[in-house]
């Protein structure tokens, strides 16, 4: 299925919408409709094409398709997600250790939207950290993967989302979120801590990335925390991530317990790309693969240069950058034992064998949970499996040669950390198309500051008077309309005249008056007048 898929973008899109939608789907008609319906229009594999022909012609046919649609759903699952429940997860870990891999476990599910769900999250990752902990120390050591030459590494490794541990975690809400995240994280760091454990902090879409980072550094700087190991996920594909690395270096470089740092290529670049084209803002990704490929490298060599300071992790199934890393470290004089190779579970084994054949350290990301809040990452991993770009993909499914996979990228010069785009100008005959102006991109420093300062002038502020306005003639009435701030009832913010009707009977006539000249001007006129308007708003934003 996934073959086809790869040689036929058509069938791809399809296959991936169902599988996306399936787990919401209610028993086996259902599931034969959608079927019918999101194959009608593609070609599709004959053993699928017969079983949907066939559903309608055998007995129980609906339900038979139902049953092989769930059943070859639930095995792609089961590749990726090493089990439901942390006793499954224990069970499947150990025969990781036992082959000499290391794992960090992430709890399947993604942003919560209310404090309850939140509160169970935190929970099952209670639940997780005690599990895996009572089972991995009935383990055999190995030293191989328990030490590293800055001392000892924790046995049990459990990755953490952020935005599954409060729900206001935004742009907007940052002060509130960061509160509640740290609320629930605080717990999981002392049980962590308790049990010998390792927490590391996963970077999900780019709205919360500054503040995942925020989260890990303040929650670190807190006295209790200041001898906890933990670690956070740096995505080479954010235009900004450079800059980013280079600050939580230098921030780790006066920690007794230096920060782990997972460098990863990131998985969340078609979700970036289109809803930054949608709302109109300037991409927060790199737009070409080579530029990650290249960035990639650039932020290895960083954290290479500053081993010690840091604890680097490479997370990558690209052959050409695991290469490159290792072979950096090895030009400083850096152990193989001095940082490790992290892949994920059920992807490219082959590589993973090698890795360990070649006596690297390797650490399987390993999920765990049922299959509903799975699927989006189910969803994640089929689409870089079947990626155009996928180094997976070229090599085990196309089988490209290794000399034409491992060409170092030919990107030298990276586009710096997103700016602001630069409206066009607010003129009607200007030669590119009108395009809306966007809506503020809070999760960007230059967004927010100018805004937030707006904010506090404005709380100081006296009540602005606002007179009404005909033909040139400032109006001020007795009667007053006030407009209170919408955050704050008790407080005027602005006090307006309240005109008469002889004042509106005037203002119509004015109208009437100006309206044979309005009438006469050209649309090109009339345009430029709205531009006009546009510009001031634009300008007192």
């Amino acid at each position: 299925m996934l073959d086809w898929a790869m040689a036929r973008p058509g069938f791809k899109t399809q296959l991936f919408r169902f599988v996306d939608v399936f787990p919401a789907l209610d028993g086996d008609e259902e599931v034969a409709r959608h079927l019918a319906e999101y194959f009608e229009d593609v070609a599709v594999p004959r053993v699928l094409d017969l079983g949907m022909d066939a559903a309608d012609r055998v007995p129980f046919g609906h339900s038979l398709e139902a049953r092989v649609a769930r059943r070859n759903i639930t095995r792609m699952a089961e590749q990726f997600i090493v089990g439901r429940t942390a006793a499954e997860a224990a069970a499947a870990l150990e025969v990781q250790w036992r082959r000499g891999s290391a794992f960090t476990c992430d709890l399947l599910g993604e942003k919560t939207l209310v404090g309850g769900e939140a509160d169970r999250y935190a929970g099952r990752v209670v639940e997780l950290l005690d599990t895996l902990s009572a089972a991995a120390a009935r383990w055999a050591p190995d030293d191989h993967l328990e030490r590293d030459d800055l001392g000892p590494i924790e046995r049990v490794n459990v990755s953490i989302k952020p935005t599954a541990l409060a729900a206001h975690l935004e742009p907007l809400s940052a002060e509130e979120g960061l509160a509640e995240a740290k609320a629930r994280i605080r717990p999981l760091l002392r049980r962590a801590r308790q049990l010998g454990a390792f927490i590391h902090v996963d970077t999900e879409h780019a709205d919360v990335k500054d503040l995942t980072f925020r989260l890990v550094t303040e929650l670190l700087d807190e006295g209790e925390f200041a001898d906890v190991s933990a670690g956070v996920v740096v995505q080479a594909y954010l235009r900004d991530s450079y800059e980013d690395l280079s600050q939580l270096v230098a921030w780790s470089a006066g920690r007794a317990h230096p920060l782990t740092v997972r460098l990863v290529k990131g998985a969340y670049w078609d979700t970036e790309t289109v809803k930054a084209q949608a709302e109109g803002w300037p991409a927060p990704v790199y737009e070409h693969k080579e530029q990650t490929d290249a960035n990639y490298e650039r932020c290895a060599r960083l954290l290479h240069d500053h081993h010690g300071e840091i604890r680097a992790a490479f997370a990558s199934h690209n052959l050409r950058s695991l290469a490159y890393a290792i072979a950096y470290g090895r030009s400083l004089g850096i152990p193989d034992s001095g940082y490790e190779i992290q892949m994920l579970y059920g992807m490219a084994e082959p590589v993973h064998a090698a890795i360990r054949r070649l006596g690297m350290r390797l650490r399987v990301y390993a999920p765990v949970g049922e299959l509903v809040p799975g699927m989006a990452y189910l969803v994640r991993r089929l689409l870089e499996n079947t990626s155009n770009e996928s180094f997976v993909r070229h090599r085990f499914a196309e089988g490209r040669t290794l000399d034409d996979l491992l060409k170092a990228p030919t990107e030298a010069d990276l586009p710096g950390p997103p700016a602001p785009l630069s409206p066009g100008p607010t003129d009607p005959v200007a030669p590119q198309p009108y395009t809306p102006e966007p809506v503020a991109e809070w999760r960007r420093p230059w967004a927010r500051e100018p805004f937030a300062a707006a904010v506090a002038t404005g709380a100081t502020r006296g009540v602005i008077d606002v007179p009404g306005l005909i033909d040139e003639d400032w109006i001020r009435t007795a009667a007053t309309i006030d407009s209170v701030d919408p955050g704050n009832f008790e407080r005027v913010v602005a006090r307006s005249a309240s005109c008469s009707t002889g004042d509106a009977d005037r203002a119509v006539e004015m109208a009437v008056q100006a309206a044979p000249a309005w009438r006469a001007a050209s649309p090109l006129e009339r345009a430029a007048l709205a531009f006009r308007v546009a510009d001031l708003l634009r300008c007192q934003r």
